[in-house]
C-alpha cells in the first residue's frame, strides 16, 4: 500500500470535494450496492450500509485501502432517505420544519488482503441539526432548484438548503457527508496523509 493512496467507495461530489480540499490523493470507485437496509437502529443502519459499500469495492481491489461512508437523516425515530419525487421532498421538508433532527454518517476503512476483509476503522458520528420555521412556498421554491432530489432528508446544508438551518450541534462536515475530524485522524493512524 503506497502512502497517500486509497480508494473512495463513493461517487458523492461532496465527499470527493472535501477529501481533495484536504489534499488527499485517491481514486474513486462507485459501489454498485443497494443502500436499502432494514436495520431500525440508525447508527447500526449507517454502519451496515457503509460496510456494504466498502466490502463491494475492496473485494474488487485487493491490497488497497478503501474508505466508504453512508449518511442518514433521522427525525424522531424515522430514517429519512433521498426523496422519491417532488411531493415526497416537500413532505420531508415540512416534517423537518421548526424541529431538530439527527444526521449520522458512518465510515469505514477496510482492506482486502490474503482473502480476508480487514476492518481497520469503523465509526459513526452524530450531529444535531435545527431547522427554522419556514412557509411551504419557501420549500416549494427550494425544490424547484432540484438540489434536494438526491439528498438524504431532502436538503443540502452546504448548498441553497443552508438557509433553513438555524444551528448545528456537533460536526458540520458530518452533515455534509464526511466527519472530517474523525476520518482524518483515522487515515493518519492508517499511515495516510495529505500530499
Amino acid at each position: 500500500m503506497k502512502k497517500m493512496d486509497f480508494i473512495l467507495a463513493s461517487s458523492s461530489p461532496r465527499r470527493i470535494h472535501m477529501l481533495k480540499e484536504q489534499g488527499y490523493s485517491f481514486s474513486v470507485v462507485k459501489p454498485q450496492t443497494n443502500e436499502a437496509c432494514k436495520i431500525k437502529d440508525p447508527v447500526k443502519n449507517a454502519l451496515a450500509v457503509s460496510l456494504r459499500k466498502a466490502k463491494y469495492v475492496a473485494l474488487k481491489n485487493p491490497n488497497k485501502l478503501v474508505v466508504s461512508a453512508d449518511t442518514i437523516v433521522v427525525l424522531n425515530k424515522t430514517l429519512l432517505g433521498k426523496p422519491l419525487n417532488k411531493d415526497h421532498a416537500l413532505k420531508m421538508l415540512k416534517n423537518l420544519n421548526n424541529k431538530s433532527h439527527k444526521v449520522i454518517t458512518a465510515f469505514h476503512l477496510v482492506i482486502y488482503k490474503d482473502k480476508k476483509l480487514k476492518v481497520i476503522k469503523a465509526k459513526a458520528v452524530t450531529s444535531k441539526v435545527f431547522f427554522g420555521n419556514f412557509l411551504d412556498a419557501e420549500y416549494k421554491s427550494y425544490i424547484r432548484t432540484k438540489e434536494p432530489m438526491d439528498k438524504a432528508g431532502a436538503y443540502a446544508i452546504q448548498g441553497i438548503g443552508a438557509k433553513f438551518v438555524s444551528k448545528v450541534l456537533g460536526s458540520y462536515t458530518n452533515v455534509v457527508g464526511l466527519p472530517l475530524f474523525e476520518l482524518v485522524k483515522s487515515l493518519e493512524k492508517a499511515g495516510i496523509s495529505p500530499r
